[in-house]
């Protein structure tokens, strides 16, 4: 396979997707705390009855550099186009085995249901075929939460597969549903 490399910026009218670095700590920070309620629901690193530490925030974004150098990771901020608030985070996972990336992708609580995930992930899975190798793209998540399936489905993508999981997140009922598109089918 290649070296992965896919693009530190990506823009749309909805969203702008850009690398994430540990200079981006205070709008990213201030995104999680205000979404603590809601992230804890499906995501297991904010669990916890209060939100994490900026030090660990900053931990993240940091371990994240170096996920990117390693290419297992490829993690963006979300920013409004048009004030550069950070509004949600998301990115490009390798776990899937070769030929094939993981969409993620979280928004701010209070830009929720506005189409930024859609659109965010909408510019991940064209960054994703933009590179050589990719064959298959997936989004999965826990069957409660129902807001990432409609992006997965919104986007073209089929579901593929429903498996029991371990429960790791509040919100979960350890359900996982994984959705997959094709290269060709997405072109």
């Amino acid at each position: 396979m290649n070296r992965l490399e896919p693009p530190d910026r990506l823009v749309s009218d909805a969203v702008v997707l850009a690398r994430a670095r540990p200079s981006h700590i205070d709008g990213f920070h201030a995104a999680v705390e205000t979404s603590h309620a809601e992230l804890r629901q499906f995501m297991n690193w904010a669990q916890g009855d209060t939100p994490q530490a900026r030090e660990v925030t900053l931990d993240v974004l940091a371990t994240w550099q170096v996920f990117w150098r390693e290419r297992r990771e490829f993690n963006y901020v979300m920013t409004d186009p048009v004030t550069g608030e950070v509004i949600g985070g998301c990115g490009l996972m390798t776990r899937q085995g070769p030929g094939r990336l993981e969409v993620g992708y979280w928004v701010r609580s209070d830009r929720a249901a506005a189409g930024i995930a859609t659109a965010a992930a909408r510019l991940l899975t064209d960054a994703a075929f933009g590179l050589r190798d990719i064959e298959a793209v997936v989004i999965h998540h826990d069957a409660a939460n129902v807001a990432s399936g409609r992006v997965a489905e919104k986007l073209g993508f089929t579901e593929a597969v429903r498996r029991e999981v371990d429960i790791t997140s509040v919100g979960e009922v350890g359900v996982e549903v994984v959705w997959e598109i094709r290269r060709e089918a997405w072109t």
